[in-house]
């Protein structure tokens, strides 16, 4: 999985999107949910790679991205030890008005799984928003 995601996510290997995408969509078929929501990247980073490697796997798929991230040029998350992981202030904010999340049930789909602070952060985000329910999945922890 390292490789893989070296590959795709740091050495612009999008073709790579497709050894997981079906895994992925056949998983989120099978969940009872409003919204699929991919974790955002930041404009740095989608400048830098040129696409979220999430969004990726969601091709074809009807999807929304509800959340957009507040800050631009902070240390990324694969640059950060746990501690600082944990320490991760709120990263997220809405991208859309309220009423697209209200009473929602939304599914949120990311990479990696590591501390869950990026997850809690995002879930932490829709609730506040009036979602009814936040899921997740991610492909590799």
């Amino acid at each position: 999985m390292k490789e893989y995601f070296k590959s795709y996510k740091f050495s612009g290997g999008y073709h790579l999107r497709l050894v997981f995408k079906d895994v992925i969509q056949q998983k989120l078929a099978t969940m009872d949910v409003d919204q699929i929501v991919p974790i955002p990247v930041t404009d740095k980073t989608y400048a830098q790679r040129g696409f979220n490697q999430v969004v990726g796997w969601l091709e074809d798929l009807t999807f929304a991205e509800l959340l957009e991230c507040r800050y631009s040029n902070k240390k990324v998350q694969s640059q950060k030890n746990r501690q600082e992981r944990l320490k991760t202030k709120q990263p997220f904010q809405l991208a859309v008005s309220q009423a697209y999340i209200c009473n929602q049930k939304i599914c949120l789909v990311d990479d990696i799984y590591t501390t869950g602070r990026t997850l809690r952060h995002a879930a932490q985000c829709l609730l506040d928003a009036g979602a009814r329910d936040v899921t997740s999945i991610t492909l590799a922890r």
